[in-house]
């Protein structure tokens, strides 16, 4: 029987490279804020939580925030004059055996993870898929529609951009090596909405 699959209400997720060597300015400052953090439960990350605007991060914000304007152009696509900027930005460092719970973004609408130190062998970020389910029907073999968890693998230098709503996590860690991964969130500015639709807001 012939049949077709339209995929309706995809979410996107946008992986980049940063294709350079990290200055040796960068890997200092990136350490150096190893040491002053807030526990998480499984990892730590900075106190500060503006990494991205210190001198030091000049070059990966600027990196970072190229990548979110290509995000919004070609995912979200506004109509009206609507923006986006990064607007908080953190380190997370983990550690053998350490892991990142599960979570989401809120106050944010697409967030990122930029990797300075990460295995491409075992390293990877876990999306979950969040709707609720009545009845529970396993599969024979997981695919793009019956499953509920797509692991991505990242290594050093990548930047995977997503939905700030969409469920995530970190694996428990098999590296000797601490994982260092920025991770930031965004908003936007400007107009929403259009004023003859009763929807118009300014930011």
């Amino acid at each position: 029987m012939d049949y077709k699959i339209i995929d309706i209400f995809p979410t996107a997720i946008m992986k980049f490279k940063i294709n350079r060597i990290f200055t040796k300015n960068e890997l200092n400052f990136v350490n150096t804020h190893e040491n002053i953090y807030y526990p998480n439960s499984g990892n730590k990350y900075s106190k500060n939580t503006f990494i991205l605007n210190e001198n030091e991060m000049v070059d990966i914000n600027k990196f970072c925030n190229d990548a979110l304007q290509i995000y919004f152009k070609n995912v979200i696509n506004p109509l009206t004059n609507t923006s986006i900027k990064i607007t908080q930005s953190w380190i997370n460092y983990t550690k053998l055996n350490g892991y990142h719970h599960e979570h989401d973004h809120p106050n944010s609408i697409i967030s990122g993870v930029f990797y300075f130190s990460a295995d491409k062998t075992n390293d990877i970020i876990s999306f979950k898929r969040s709707e609720y389910k009545q009845i529970q029907i396993l599969y024979k073999e997981a695919n793009d529609y019956n499953t509920v968890q797509t692991d991505i693998k990242v290594q050093s230098g990548d930047l995977v951009l997503f939905p700030s709503s969409v469920s995530h996590y970190v694996p428990y860690t098999e590296n000797t090596k601490t994982r260092i991964s920025l991770a930031f969130n965004s908003f936007v500015y400007g107009e929403l909405g259009i004023p003859y639709a009763l929807n118009y807001v300014k930011l």
